[in-house]
């Protein structure tokens, strides 16, 4: 149980992993084929008089092959399979959706810090063009003072 705990702590502290996601969906499983096989030699002894048995019963259901060669004849056998495969499936679905959307959020995530970068580097170009421009105007007013004589305010055209 501490095994499996551990990996699902991993998994949800970094989600994006592919091996902490790897690793949550093999525990998750292996858990779900142990608890089942144990269940089913408990209360199905007859049926499964060994625990190997009842394990590859469990995981047949689980993987939902289903060889026939371990089928249930009694009803605490069907409700334990059909237990299995119903946590099997639900189980596997929510944790592909879990592992999907920490991928989409961590492509989201390096998609905004890529486009922070490029907004950076685009302000920095019209910062620097801007300070340009104000250079020229500056250089241009100048060298227009300095060339256009000063104008008395008797020469007004009025």
């Amino acid at each position: 149980m501490k095994f499996f705990r551990r990996r699902v702590d991993q998994f949800l502290a970094d989600p994006a992993s592919i091996r902490h996601a790897t690793m949550a969906i093999v525990s998750t499983t292996l858990f779900v084929v142990l608890v089942g096989a144990i269940v089913i030699r408990i209360f199905d002894r007859e049926e499964y008089p060994t625990f190997g048995g009842a394990l590859w019963f469990t995981l047949q259901t689980v993987t939902t092959v289903g060889y026939g060669d371990a089928t249930p004849e009694r009803i605490v056998g069907r409700i334990v399979a059909a237990a299995v495969m119903i946590m099997a499936i639900g189980l596997l679905t929510v944790i592909t959706a879990a592992i999907t959307s920490a991928f989409i959020k961590a492509a989201r995530a390096e998609i905004e810090r890529s486009n922070r970068s490029e907004n950076i580097e685009t302000m920095a170009r019209l910062e620097a063009s801007m300070t340009s421009i104000a250079d020229r105007l500056e250089r241009l007013e100048s060298t227009l003072a300095a060339t256009t004589p000063e104008r008395s305010p008797d020469d007004r055209d009025d």
